[in-house]
């Protein structure tokens, strides 16, 4: 009984560390364009990276400073593909990852 009661404990404990994390995830405002994994931070035409990811390559959003994102959530940016845009994203710097809640095409950089 003891042992079952450990492991309830630590299991609790785990989970309400998720939840913790989850609840301290901030979103950000960046700028930058919707690239592919392929040529990662060269900016190329819409119909190159339309291509590239039609064959298999992952949508990127590179920012500003060149450091390119993964994208955990690739269908929120499938209208744009190799423009500027602007997005609101939550931000993972340990898996260099965002996840996008909002993009919009952005005039410039």
């Amino acid at each position: 009984m003891k042992h079952l009661a450990l492991v309830l404990a630590l299991g609790s404990m785990t989970a309400f560390a998720g939840v913790a994390g989850a609840q301290t995830a901030k979103t950000h405002k960046l700028t930058g364009w919707i690239g592919e994994s392929k040529c990662g931070a060269t900016m190329h035409t819409p119909a190159c990276v339309t291509k590239c990811v039609n064959a298999g390559a992952k949508p990127v959003f590179v920012d500003t400073k060149n450091k390119v994102w993964a994208i955990d959530n690739t269908d929120a940016v499938s209208n744009y593909y190799g423009e500027k845009v602007r997005v609101v994203a939550t931000v993972d710097s340990d898996s260099n990852s965002i996840h996008v809640d909002k993009v919009k095409k952005s005039g410039g950089l």
